[in-house]
């Protein structure tokens, strides 16, 4: 378990150095797409909130979202760094130096986690500069942003198990659309249950971001929803164990192999 922790400090370091070089990719692109999506919609569909049963102004029910979305648009980075790992021949040499091998991912998952924040608290401020509410204060803005930290890690083993099943960089950019496109707009991101159709809120109700989604939300406008956030632990514990189980078993067979 030592060597674990000491071996996935290495990697983190590794993958902090890296974004530090490419700082405008791993932190101010995520940043920015998704202050542009909040404030591009809430110019053209901000009057949705003058319909009968939409829950006060439109930024206060798009701008916790938009902070989640921040998570969504910047999965796969650290993963396109690992299939770089894999085909360069740089894990053939940490083979030789008997490294653990979950370090390879668990290290990685870390810094997405770390890596989720600096993205999500600049949307928070937008947001904010837009006119959203956010009566929760200090305590709020920190368990916002420790969602997003969980959720980065957990998102990020998709792509972590795509990544090492195929060793193919193309896979990320493929997954990206199919992941959060569903996580967006077919949850609660941008209207109420209660203003959709019924065949789409059934489809709301059984995405796993929706709970997600609404955690967040509740957080951020002071009404915190104890029983989404049990939910949104519940999603994200099973997503983890899932898809890092398939991404260790995998890459343990991909250094073992050669």
């Amino acid at each position: 378990m030592r060597k674990l922790v000491t071996d996935s400090r290495l990697v983190f370091g590794r993958s902090v150095r890296a974004a530090r070089r490419q700082a405008a990719v791993v932190f101010v692109a995520p940043t920015l797409l998704a202050t542009a999506i909040v404030v591009l919609f809430d110019g053209l569909y901000g009057t949705i909130a003058a319909v009968e049963g939409y829950p006060g102004d439109f930024i206060d029910w798009v701008a916790p979202a938009a902070v989640i979305l921040s998570v969504f648009l910047a999965a796969g980075l650290t993963a396109a760094s690992l299939i770089s790992d894999l085909r360069s021949g740089y894990l053939d040499r940490l083979r030789l130096l008997s490294i653990t091998p979950a370090s390879m991912i668990l290290g990685r998952a870390g810094f997405d986690a770390v890596r989720a924040l600096p993205p999500a608290a600049g949307v928070f401020g937008v947001a904010l500069l837009l006119g959203a509410d956010h009566h929760s204060g200090p305590a709020g803005f920190f368990g916002l942003l420790a969602l997003c930290g969980a959720l980065a890690a957990a998102w990020n083993g998709i792509f972590y198990a795509a990544a090492l099943l195929t060793v193919n960089p193309a896979i990320i950019q493929g997954l990206q659309p199919v992941t959060f496109m569903p996580a967006v707009m077919f949850s609660t991101f941008w209207v109420p249950a209660a203003l959709m159709p019924a065949w789409y809120r059934w489809i709301s109700d059984h995405n796993p971001a929706t709970p997600i989604i609404d955690a967040g939300r509740s957080i951020m406008l002071s009404a915190t929803d104890w029983d989404r956030l049990v939910t949104s632990a519940l999603v994200l514990l099973c997503l983890a164990a899932l898809t890092y189980s398939v991404a260790g078993l995998r890459l343990a067979r991909l250094l073992r192999d050669g």
